[in-house]
């Protein structure tokens, strides 16, 4: 009789500690599934911020010991506004909270701070994205992880004052399985992340054994949709549309991805739009061109979504996975497009420019194959940093200069909108804006026969070839 009084009472004990729990999984769930949760502080921890479907929305997600209620708070123009969220957990020792605070006005600081009501953080500022803004930078990083360079790159980012935002093309803490590497990883990302947004694209070490994704799906979410993650989807800042794809799911013909990329890059492409976000960029984690040997290019993606990256004019693609630096040339079918275009200032239009970005931490690749191919413009392969972006509505241009850790600076361009290329009078093509040579044209006629497909020009936005 009495052990089964002590039973009683042990259970009324686990029932109050979890009376905070209101939001989210049901009481049920957090016994079952993540009995750590029912004790220890409700100290918001790993606090970062992450951007929303709307500009005017931002959404706050952070980390406690205990489960709890989700509550944030924030100051605008508009007065003291406060908004609850919910709470969360999986197969680990900690709790999970997302917020959104909504109705922000634009290019206005904001100050906020996060809690259950009782226990708070400390006030926070952020800054919100004005899509209409005149100016914006931000930066981009891959394959960072838990290194001393990965933490080199983090004092970077963190050091940049003028960064509005930070993206990352996967394979982010390399937790592996281990959840408390996600924990470590973010403690050290926080004096960024409760800044300026971080925006993901998820890759192949976020595929956790045994757990899959479920890690990611709870650490980050561009849906807003509790425990779910969207690992595809937009978002518009000053110049650009960022289009995140995942290169870890379906991405072949009728497929659910390909069907909503082609959707979203057609109507990126229209006029109108492009008017308000002249420059598209694509965000994944394995590359469509690479010339390191360790990984190398991703053929399977390449034929799968590249027809649609040069149909819709797609400006630049931004991928990770090797753990190097390359930059092509614009290219078509492995076909470079670079006659009579200057090294450092490129037109858009011409065809995708592809990135690889993989130097934010990890172990460097650096077995390159030779010769270099004739589409790679750029590449360094013993490096680590990150490449930082600056959209600037002044000169119509986005620029892009490779950060490395001992701050010196790799390779830059710039991507201009409307730029017209002198043509040479001996040339003997004259007219034709954004291309210097009849050797340009025929490569771009050539792939075009070869695959039948529909090229848009980038000097008048009509089709020059179709099937």
């Amino acid at each position: 009789m009495q052990g089964l009084t002590v039973r009683g009472l042990i259970a009324i004990l686990i029932v109050m500690l979890c009376l905070p729990v209101v939001q989210g999984q049901s009481l049920d769930e957090a016994i079952t599934e993540c009995p750590g949760t029912l004790t220890g502080s409700a100290n918001p921890t790993q606090i970062h911020l992450q951007t929303a479907d709307e500009p005017t929305a931002m959404t706050v997600m952070w980390a406690t010991e205990r489960r709890g209620n989700a509550f944030v708070e924030w100051t605008d123009s508009t007065g003291d506004n406060s908004a609850q969220g919910t709470s969360y957990c999986y197969e680990h020792d900690r709790a999970f909270h997302m917020s959104q605070m909504t109705n922000l006005p634009l290019g206005e600081e904001i100050t906020y701070r996060v809690g259950d009501g009782m226990t708070w953080s400390n006030e926070m500022t952020f800054t919100t994205i004005d899509p209409a803004s005149d100016h914006f930078e931000w930066i981009s990083i891959a394959d960072h992880g838990m290194s001393s360079e990965g933490q080199d790159v983090t004092e970077g980012i963190i050091a940049d004052t003028a960064a509005q935002m930070v993206t990352i093309s996967g394979d982010i803490s390399y937790s592996d399985g281990n959840q408390n590497v996600w924990d470590d990883w973010f403690d050290i990302q926080t004096p960024s992340m409760m800044k300026i947004p971080w925006m993901t694209a998820v890759g192949n070490h976020e595929n956790e054994p045994v757990t899959g994704f479920t890690g990611y799906e709870h650490r980050f979410d561009m849906d807003y949709t509790v425990e779910t993650e969207g690992f595809y989807y937009t978002r518009q800042v000053p110049g650009a549309l960022l289009v995140f794809m995942s290169t870890e799911h379906s991405f072949t013909a009728g497929s659910s991805q390909f069907i909503w990329l082609d959707n979203v890059l057609e109507t990126a492409n229209l006029p109108v739009n492009r008017a308000t976000h002249p420059f598209v960029i694509v965000y994944g984690h394995k590359p469509m061109y690479s010339s390191n040997s360790y990984h190398g290019s991703e053929v399977e993606l390449r034929d799968a979504v590249e027809d649609l990256y040069v149909q819709h004019s797609v400006d630049l693609v931004i991928a990770g996975h090797d753990h190097f630096y390359e930059r092509t040339w614009p290219v078509i079918d492995q076909v470079p497009i670079n006659e009579g275009i200057d090294f450092s200032v490129i037109p858009r239009g011409i065809a995708p420019i592809h990135l690889v970005i993989g130097i934010g931490g990890r172990s460097a690749y650096e077995t390159l194959d030779e010769p270099q191919p004739a589409w790679s413009a750029y590449r360094e392969n013993n490096s680590y940093g990150w490449t930082r972006l600056v959209y600037d509505e002044n000169t119509k241009s986005l620029s892009f200069t490779h950060h490395r850790t001992d701050d010196t600076i790799g390779d830059s361009f710039t991507l201009v909108d409307g730029m017209v290329i002198e043509i040479e009078q001996d040339s003997g093509f004259l007219g034709l804006p954004g291309f210097n040579s009849l050797s340009a044209i025929i490569a771009i006629v050539g792939v075009a026969l070869r695959r039948g497909r529909f090229i848009t020009s980038s000097f008048d936005g009509e089709s020059c070839f179709t099937e």
